[in-house]
């Protein structure tokens, strides 16, 4: 249980709840913080390897100068991918930390990777699908706005999000067109759901945990 290293980032004075897991890619730590920063520090020293502002804080008051990055990056290849709130959606170089490309984008919740695709969902409460190599748009949902959705989990056939009222959604990943929509329980899933293969797991803020596969209709 002996201390190997640590690091911190200052802390703004105003955040919003929670803090990003790290995730380990090679033999580096990388995490978000509240300040807007993506940073990779080494397994072996917490060196820092490189350090990266996704978002840079703007605006008179501190609601308006929030930054946070509270949701975990995802890795793929050579390739790390960050959003923040209030920020940019984003590729970075793994072993640099160079930004390839960014887009203006709000989440606190964060994004899935798949196939070369990430799915997003934003503060404002849309899911948007974007090309993992140029960060092109290939379709954005807006039928779930303001209903606090949680972070996307990708099966096999769908994309589903589940929101403050307690119910799990499910949209078509080529579209993005709602295939169909089931209500967990009373309580809102603040908990990202989990995906294996066509079934979602969902753990509710009340403590109920479900289950849930989905398979497209049958041709006739």
């Amino acid at each position: 249980g002996r201390e190997l290293w640590s690091v911190e980032q200052q802390v703004p004075r105003l955040s919003l709840r929670g803090t990003a897991i790290p995730i380990i890619a090679r033999d580096m730590a990388i995490s978000g913080f509240d300040n807007g920063k993506v940073m990779a520090v080494s397994l072996a020293k917490g060196d820092t390897v490189w350090e990266t502002t996704l978002a840079a804080p703007h605006g008179k008051t501190e609601l308006e100068r929030l930054v946070d990055i509270d949701s975990t990056v995802q890795v793929s290849g050579d390739n790390v991918y960050a959003v923040g709130y209030q920020g940019r959606v984003a590729m970075l170089g793994l072993d640099n930390g160079q930004i390839w490309w960014a887009h203006d984008m709000s989440s606190y919740r964060g994004l899935a990777l798949r196939d070369d695709t990430l799915y997003v969902s934003t503060a404002e409460g849309e899911v948007i699908a974007l090309h993992g190599r140029d960060g092109s748009e290939l379709w954005r949902n807006e039928a779930l706005r303001r209903r606090g959705l949680s972070m996307p989990a990708v099966t096999s056939t769908a994309i589903a999000v589940a929101d403050f009222q307690g119910y799990l959604h499910w949209m078509d990943r080529a579209t993005g067109q709602l295939m169909a929509r089931e209500r967990v329980a009373k309580y809102r899933v603040s908990n990202p759901p989990v995906a294996a293969d066509d079934t979602v797991v969902v753990l509710t803020d009340g403590g109920q945990l479900a289950a849930f596969r989905a398979r497209p209709k049958p041709k006739a």
